[in-house]
């Protein structure tokens, strides 16, 4: 069986400015667990300029997660996914309903990819519980944030007083980095 840990965190840009809702970085963070023992973990983030939240950093995460275990093309083995963000472990085992607008298409993606797998369980634990994963997401916001350049550009690009709210709206990946430990990964490239 294999484990995946997952964690979100919203970080707020323009705490000053009234007009703008809701815009940051969702940074995501995850580990796979085979055995106990870590087979991969990863972690990133997203930018977005209008209605960024930490449900919708988890959801991320979440999804994140799910994309490497298929990656590592493990759809035939049970999978049990940990999370601390209550309202997404309970919508996914369906005993809590999906209200908000924003929320539903990351949702639906991430039904559609935990049923590639023959069996998911869901379980929540408590954040002090999550660390591995949560240093993850925190160590993803400090490379954002290390990196002025990328940064600032990324804020020109999200700032919905500069785009279309259409362009506000959308998920700019800003980092993505996943690390397979050797050996892991079912299907070797040619020639190795």
């Amino acid at each position: 069986m294999y484990t995946l840990k997952f964690d979100g965190l919203f970080h707020r840009i323009w705490e000053t400015d009234s007009q703008i809702d809701q815009a940051g970085f969702m940074c995501y963070g995850w580990l796979i667990l085979k055995n106990k023992r870590i087979v991969a973990k990863g972690h990133g983030g997203f930018a977005r300029g209008q209605a960024a939240t930490s449900l919708n950093a988890e959801y991320l995460a979440l999804i994140e997660g799910l994309e490497a275990l298929i990656d590592m093309g493990i759809q035939s083995e049970r999978v049990k996914v940990i999370g601390d963000a209550k309202p997404v472990i309970e919508q996914m085992l369906g005993a809590a309903a999906v209200n908000s607008p924003q929320l539903k298409p990351l949702y639906r993606r991430a039904r559609r990819l935990a049923a590639t797998f023959r069996k998911v369980s869901w379980i929540w634990i408590p954040r002090k519980n999550n660390r591995d994963a949560d240093r993850l997401t925190r160590r993803a916001i400090q490379q954002i944030c290390a990196d002025l350049t990328n940064y600032e550009a990324t804020m020109r690009a999200i700032d919905p007083r500069l785009v279309s709210v259409a362009k506000a709206k959308k998920y700019v990946p800003v980092m993505d980095l996943r690390i397979y430990l050797p050996g892991r990964l079912p299907i070797q490239p040619p020639g190795s």
